[in-house]
């Protein structure tokens, strides 16, 4: 899958209240949140491109888009794009990710397959790997594990 991005400059503090991050979810979803200095990132607008030219041809359309829903959201901040880009991104079969211990590779663990919800899997996946490095374990590690059933 590819999905693309955009960056504003810094805006007023205080964006909205706590700056938390808004997930729009509809096809194609949107996501939007804020850096410690006040840009604001909003990306989305997936679609299944898996040649990196085509992909990026597609920059100007998909972050113009991204643009107008950004303002048509939240009309009180410049939504015009600092920095644009586009990116390929894998999901699994469960539309979840795997991680845990490579198999047949001592001591290499892997975090992958996050689809659009790395921002979500990303803490879960630091716990889990701690959990296995530090040979205590976690009680949500099978669930993730390249063993697990699709």
């Amino acid at each position: 899958m590819s999905t693309w991005s955009i960056a504003t400059r810094p805006q007023p503090p205080n964006i909205w209240p706590g700056a938390a991050l808004i997930w729009e979810a509809s096809d194609p979803y949107l996501y939007i949140r804020t850096t410690p200095d006040g840009v604001v990132i909003c990306g989305g607008e997936d679609e299944d491109y898996a040649d990196a030219a085509t992909r990026d041809a597609q920059i100007g359309s998909k972050c113009a888009t991204l643009s107008r829903e950004l303002g048509a959201l939240l009309p009180n901040i410049d939504p015009t794009p600092a920095y644009a880009w586009a990116g390929s991104f894998g999901n699994s079969p469960l539309g979840t990710p795997t991680i845990g211990r490579v198999p047949g590779m001592k001591n290499c663990y892997a975090a992958m397959g996050y689809g659009g919800n790395g921002i979500t899997f990303s803490m879960m996946a630091a716990q889990i790997l701690r959990g296995l490095i530090l040979g205590s374990g976690d009680p949500d590690a099978g669930l993730f594990s390249f063993h697990r059933r699709f």
